[in-house]
């Protein structure tokens, strides 16, 4: 049956095969997205007011709980003290078993999600703490083997627009959670049936991951000689066996560029988890909108945010390509526009008070600018080294996932605690761009073609 399965597998992946990976990575982080966020628009019914007609939803009694701000932020934090831890340990792994990192990442987070509600009845909310910790060490290797596989399959002169696509899987993600979360809810009067929704549709793709997913071109049963042959010639320049030599740690930590780039990818963080982890409990205690147009509200922005991020993925290859700028004033142009314009309007839809229109109209503005990001600091680890890609990645989106876990604990109800809120973000962002403009590149850098050892 496997071998049938597999041969049904390769006669209906007809397309390129480098396309496919490109597709199914896509998807890989969309499904992270749909279960990591649902839990924090299904958080705002299930600590709701049972008495509140506001919310268009009527669940069970039983389905409601006593927990306050400082609980809830701890549950929603968990998830980031896991996602951290596992960033690091998968680094050093993440450029030689990507291909299984990739699916087992996805399949522990999709199991984890449907147990969801189970964990809540039987553990309550310490229960539920554990498991979003666990689905964090899950999801946490997903950043590191996106960035090896990248390197492994996409040329250098396609990696903005290639790599803003995958990356971008994070904004339909979360545009198809935020939304899909608050239709469930409202449809099916219950938070329970989101966790086992989105869970399911993730073992899914796992399957699917399993035959037609591969760690690179040379390793493809199903691949043309011609676009192997293509592939390969174009990576080779930047791309060596490197897999039996240690890891250069002592350049690594010493190079500036990689410390800019951290920089800005705090910065990036900072701001992307604030619209898609608070937005919604600003959306519900400040503007009072129901379940299912806060998911809407919230959500539906990231839709532009994916096209802004496609596009400027795009523009930057052809600015590049065209020498219209070096790939590191590019990736510095980029990575500004995402920082300088989503901190303004982030600002400006804070003292708008609770006029809806604008509000909405702002903080969509600035989460399509937010799409800069992903042409600029995003791809920035695969310019550094490809060969080290993944080790990089984990390095630099572990730090940078440090703020998600530091930022959520704090309650908030007041309009001006939230505007407290975004002036921290404002100074982030915009401080987090500098250094990034001051010391970033997009240059491979020498520790990438670590020396031989030597032959006895």
């Amino acid at each position: 049956m496997l071998k049938c399965l597999n041969a049904c597998m390769a006669e209906l992946c007809c397309c390129p095969k480098k396309h496919i990976l490109v597709m199914m990575t896509f998807f890989a982080i969309l499904n992270q997205y749909t279960m990591r966020i649902c839990l924090h628009l299904a958080i705002t019914v299930m600590t709701g007011d049972r008495n509140d007609t506001m919310s268009g939803v009527s669940i069970a009694d039983k389905d409601f709980f006593d927990w306050d701000e400082h609980e809830q932020g701890i549950i929603l934090s968990a998830f980031y003290w896991g996602y951290t831890l596992s960033h690091f340990v998968t680094a050093f792994i993440a450029d030689r078993y990507s291909k299984h990192l990739l699916g087992l990442s996805v399949l522990i987070t999709a199991v984890l999600t449907i147990l969801t509600p189970l964990a809540i009845d039987v553990g309550g909310k310490w229960l539920l703490i554990m498991v979003r910790v666990v689905e964090g060490i899950g999801e946490g290797a997903t950043f590191p083997v996106l960035s090896a596989l990248i390197a492994h399959w996409i040329p250098a002169s396609q990696r903005g627009f290639y790599g803003s696509f995958v990356f971008s899987g994070c904004q339909i993600g979360a545009l198809v959670g935020g939304i899909g979360t608050g239709y469930f809810i409202e449809a099916h009067n219950t938070w329970r049936t989101t966790f086992y929704i989105w869970g399911a549709l993730a073992i899914i793709w796992y399957v699917f991951w399993l035959f037609i997913g591969f760690e690179s071109p040379e390793t493809h049963p199903y691949i043309s000689e011609q676009e192997r042959a293509e592939l390969v010639e174009q990576l080779a320049e930047s791309r060596k066996s490197v897999h039996s030599y240690p890891i250069p740690w002592n350049s690594i930590l010493r190079s500036c560029p990689l410390w800019g780039l951290i920089a800005g990818q705090i910065g990036h963080d900072w701001g992307t988890y604030l619209i898609i982890t608070d937005l919604p409990k600003y959306m519900k205690s400040i503007l009072h909108v129901s379940v299912s147009d806060n998911g809407l509200v919230t959500y539906t922005p990231f839709f532009s945010m994916w096209l802004f991020s496609i596009f400027g993925g795009w523009l930057c290859d052809v600015q590049i390509r065209k020498d219209c700028m070096s790939r590191t004033s590019a990736r510095k142009l980029w990575t500004t526009i995402g920082s300088i314009l989503p901190a303004c309007f982030m600002m400006a839809a804070s003292y708008t008070g609770q006029d809806k229109v604008m509000v909405v109209t702002y903080f969509a503005l600035c989460v399509t600018f937010l799409g800069g990001f992903y042409p600029g600091v995003k791809v920035n680890t695969n310019d550094l080294s490809p060969n080290f890609a993944g080790v990089l990645m984990g390095m630099v989106n572990g730090i940078g996932a440090i703020t998600g876990r530091e930022r959520e604990s704090a309650a908030r109800q007041t309009l001006e605690e939230w505007r407290t809120v975004f002036w921290i973000a404002f100074a982030v962002l915009n401080i987090s761009n500098v250094i990034f403009i001051l010391f970033a590149s997009g240059d491979i850098q020498p520790w990438n073609y670590p020396r031989q050892p030597a032959n006895n």
